[in-house]
């Protein structure tokens, strides 16, 4: 048994033997990747979205068989009530005119299947020191945010939550090929906007 699932393990026996300090400790580590989780599919519902998933989760904590990790798990039940809200409101996911033939993206690179403008080197060495001002951190979710939903449900699955494609792809129902390609526009955007920032200092 690995380290991560022995933790589960232990925190799961602890919570159904009515430890609260075990699960406050469980809420912090993996409530953040809930909201994220729920955020992609309804964002304006997110906060009612997590808290429904943490009492299914509960109720069903007992049935859990360690198939996933614990945070794939919560994230799972979290994106399937986010999923359950929305046919309930009448709203869907958009894939971003997958189906069209237009490529957004055909401009950005040569024949050789490179940058046609190249990407600009980070000021002091690293991202590190934008990101501890907040500056690009701040631009960066707001960007996030403003993403097609489909870009941003796979953009957060994959670099946040850290999610196999092959569970995006069944939590999204979309191919492994319309993944990679929801993924590639995300980051481009992303790119843009952070090259934007470096030459102008503005979001």
């Amino acid at each position: 048994m690995s380290a991560n699932a022995s933790q589960d393990a232990t925190h799961i026996a602890a919570i159904l033997a009515g430890d609260r300090h075990v699960l406050r400790e469980v809420m912090r580590l993996h409530g953040g990747a809930m909201q994220a989780a729920a955020r992609t599919i309804a964002p304006h519902a997110a906060d009612d979205i997590v808290q429904d998933a943490w009492i299914s989760a509960l109720e069903a904590l007992y049935t859990f068989e360690q198939r996933a990790s614990l945070k794939t798990w919560l994230v799972r039940i979290t994106m399937n009530k986010a999923y359950s809200h929305l046919r309930k409101t009448r709203h869907e996911v958009s894939l971003d005119g997958l189906a069209d033939h237009e490529d957004p993206l055909q401009q950005a690179f040569d024949a050789g299947a490179h940058w046609q403008t190249p990407w600009q080197s980070w000021p002091e060495q690293s991202p590190d020191a934008l990101l501890e001002a907040h500056a690009l951190q701040g631009c960066l979710d707001k960007h996030i945010q403003s993403l097609p939903d489909g870009q941003r449900a796979v953009l957060v699955q994959t670099d946040l939550l850290g999610l196999a494609v092959t569970e995006i792809c069944n939590n999204l129902e979309i191919s492994a090929s319309n993944c990679r390609v929801l993924l590639h526009r995300a980051r481009v955007r992303l790119h843009a906007m952070v090259s934007h920032y470096q030459e102008t200092g503005e979001c």
